[in-house]
């Protein structure tokens, strides 16, 4: 284990050291300290950032029994001054203390263990050995895990040998066979880990999780801890206050009033792609009626490629007809005279090679020209393809 002073006083954000190597890597600089208050990544926590003198630390990490900075400019043997990124460094004990907390809450009170953990800088994750979990079980959870925050009750490190760690009841084994480091949560939890935690479990401020999802067979667990669970709830919460007045409803009644709308806005859909339908089957029998031959060209006034498959469809609804509906930069087209013409076949053979983009079946094929020339060109031999066709 790395004997660092991040591990004896993890609240320590100034620090005064000696720089004993530099090696230039890739265009950045690796740097051995004779002591450090930067955790390096590792057991589930991410390094910690800041600076050492003027250089930016931009990653911490292990090797060959030493801690490794890497910087953004120089530095060269002698003394210097270490600031850490509070900040960062705060957030990851709020959270990974409050994972151990959770962990043993999962633990003591239903058996589950953990066997995953991830620490990131949005969210934070568990996996919890339970193939299912309803809500009334993550609510018992949550409420008791604040309980255990509102006691304050005090996390204390320990290093033991493997002998006195087996006399403790840990959650897990360690994965070192010396100098074993033992977080204790007050008679509560013991856990081995190598991170940095706060001092007591009030510091954690409150637990809020977030969801919870089936993964792998197991049960994925979204948690928030602290500073960045109340900007969670003050973003929500000014949410909430603006669709309420948007709405003109009080917060409690914000689920009955949108359930209601969303309600009323798939009926008005439903409606309204009636309307549409018979929109497009009164345009369809205008066209055919309309029609020379059997070949309809027509134009639509927007881009909806949508729009042009609906009209397309009810033209050869109509009776045998050869379609092509011009939205945009998109053109349908469509037949009903029989096995001839497959339309996929006339966009892979004579659309593509004028850089169109499309396909489709032998009664329906669509495609994108990103030059408005080319489908131009593809425009004037559907026109002369169909003469032939339909004489």
């Amino acid at each position: 284990m790395l004997k660092y002073t991040y591990y004896t006083d993890p609240f320590l954000t100034e620090f005064q050291t000696e720089v004993e190597a530099v090696k230039s890597v890739a265009g950045q600089y690796h740097v051995v300290l004779k002591d450090t208050i930067f955790y390096p990544t590792g057991g589930g926590q991410p390094h910690d950032t800041g600076w050492i003198d003027g250089a930016r630390v931009l990653d911490v990490f292990e090797e060959a029994g030493q801690a490794v900075h890497v910087v953004d400019r120089p530095l060269t043997q002698g003394p210097v001054e270490l600031r850490l990124d509070w900040g960062r460094r705060f957030y990851y004990m709020q959270h990974h203390t409050g994972q151990h907390l959770l962990s043993a809450v999962f633990a003591n009170t239903y058996g589950w263990e953990t066997r995953g953990f991830h620490l990131g800088e949005n969210y934070t994750t568990i996996d919890i050995t339970a193939a299912e979990m309803d809500e009334d079980v993550l609510g018992a959870v949550e409420q008791k895990v604040n309980e255990l925050i509102y006691e304050d009750l005090p996390v204390v490190i320990h290093l033991t040998s493997p002998e006195e760690a087996a006399k403790l009841p840990l959650r897990k084994a360690p994965t070192v066979s010396s100098d074993i480091r033992i977080v204790e949560i007050a008679g509560y939890d013991y856990s081995p880990c190598g991170g940095t935690h706060l001092r007591s479990t009030g510091q954690i401020g409150i637990l809020k999780i977030m969801k919870a999802e089936k993964y792998k067979g197991m049960t994925r667990v979204y948690f928030l801890c602290g500073k960045r669970a109340l900007s969670d709830y003050g973003e929500k919460h000014r949410l909430i206050v603006e669709v309420s007045a948007l709405l003109s409803t009080a917060v409690p009644e914000l689920a009955a009033k949108v359930k209601a709308d969303l309600e009323l806005r798939r009926d008005l859909e439903a409606q309204l792609a009636e309307v549409q339908s018979r929109l497009w089957q009164y345009q369809a029998k205008e066209l055919t009626a309309a029609a020379q031959h059997r070949f309809i060209y027509h134009v639509l006034g927007g881009n909806s490629v949508e729009e042009a498959q609906a009209l397309a469809r009810h033209i050869t609804a109509q009776g045998p007809y050869f379609a092509a509906i011009e939205a945009g930069s998109r053109l349908v087209i469509a037949q009903s005279l029989g096995e001839e013409p497959h339309c996929g076949k006339l966009i892979k053979e004579h659309a593509l090679p004028l850089g169109g983009k499309g396909g489709g079946s032998a009664q329906l094929a669509q495609v994108f020209f990103h030059d408005s020339c080319n489908l131009g060109r593809f425009r004037q031999f559907l026109q002369e393809y169909s003469a032939q066709l339909t004489k």
